[in-house]
């Protein structure tokens, strides 16, 4: 059953002590959930997981959980962004240590029994993860599944660990030209541990969004706005910030960076006011840059004022403690 868990009720979960005696193997619970950053080509983007496998880097027996007991967990990620997510896994005792992780999704079919994305111009049309094989050699029921293969190890505590599978589908659903249904990269997943996480949240003052639609309808002579809220990690001003330009990123000798996170800067219909959020941010310093032409950002390639793309404002420095709301508003800086 899929139910909906903020970052601070995981974080608050999260304990790292504990111990058992010297003829006892030690464990802790491991929890996994799933949210997403969202896009607006889309109304639903519907996931059916069926199989988590984690492999003991110590060469340990590797551990299979199924999700599909029941019926494969379906998951439609655009109903989890910002700091809501839904529950995978809950609670599942494993032995302390390192692991790697794969997460499975089963394959699109064109109906909406198997994943699919409800787009806004085609209709319902299949989903599928574009990469396939083994778990570090670990075989399981996965042939019509795309694995999503998290490369990094993490540690299992005594205690309870939770983790979140944050997906950025901004930069990661791709509808390929000329095939049929969409794919998401796996490379725009990442798995973050709650036990460091925080988010970031705000209002774009409604005085910002007329200026810089304003202004760019000035400058750049554009008439359709997307406002969007970039996250860059440490201190940085709108001169070094990068737009989206997909897995090869910039050169070493580019002072651009790409960003770490997006957000769509939505209106919330029962304040009326246009808000924003990151969810399950590690902890640390953060800049945000606000575009309201993020439309023209084009997720594989650089665009700049030549293409229509370019940043209004920027905010620095954001910072993120474990468990804690960060709350930067997106005001007129004079």
């Amino acid at each position: 059953m899929i139910k909906p868990l903020s970052v601070l009720s995981l974080a608050l979960l999260v304990a790292g002590c504990g111990g058992g005696s010297s003829s006892s193997p030690q464990t802790g619970q491991f929890g996994l959930a799933v949210s997403d950053a969202p896009v607006e080509q889309a109304d639903e983007v519907v996931l059916f997981f069926n199989e988590v496998v984690l492999v003991p880097e110590d060469g340990g027996e590797p551990v299979t959980i199924d999700l599909s007991e029941d019926g494969p967990d379906s998951v439609d990620l655009l109903q989890y962004t910002g700091s809501d997510s839904a529950t995978l896994v809950n609670g599942q005792v494993l032995p302390v240590g390192d692991y790697t992780m794969c997460l499975y999704a089963l394959d699109g079919d064109g109906s909406e029994q198997l994943s699919y994305v409800n787009t806004q111009d085609q209709g319902v049309v299949p989903l599928k993860v574009n990469s396939k094989g083994s778990c570090q050699g670990v075989q399981g029921n996965t042939d019509q599944a795309g694995r999503i293969f998290f490369n990094r190890p993490f540690t299992i505590n005594t205690g309870i660990n939770n983790f979140v599978a944050e997906f950025n589908l901004r930069q990661g659903l791709v509808d390929p030209q000329g095939q049929e249904g969409m794919y998401i990269k796996p490379t725009a997943v990442q798995l973050v541990n709650l036990a460091g996480a925080g988010n970031i949240a705000g209002v774009l003052a409604e005085q910002q969004r007329e200026a810089c639609e304003a202004d760019m309808a000035s400058l750049l002579e554009v008439s359709e706005f997307s406002h969007v809220a970039y996250l860059y990690a440490g201190e940085r001003d709108r001169s070094t910030m990068g737009d989206l330009v997909g897995e090869a990123g910039y050169p070493a000798e580019s002072p651009l960076v790409a960003p770490v996170a997006t957000a769509d800067i939505s209106l919330d219909e029962a304040s009326g006011e246009y808000r924003y959020e990151f969810g399950f941010i590690g902890e640390g310093n953060y800049s945000i840059g606000y575009s309201c032409v993020a439309n023209f950002d084009l997720p594989e390639s650089h665009e700049t004022e030549e293409q229509d793309f370019t940043f209004y404002q920027h905010y620095t420095p954001v910072q993120v403690q474990p468990g804690q709301t960060t709350t930067q508003n997106l005001d007129p800086i004079l």
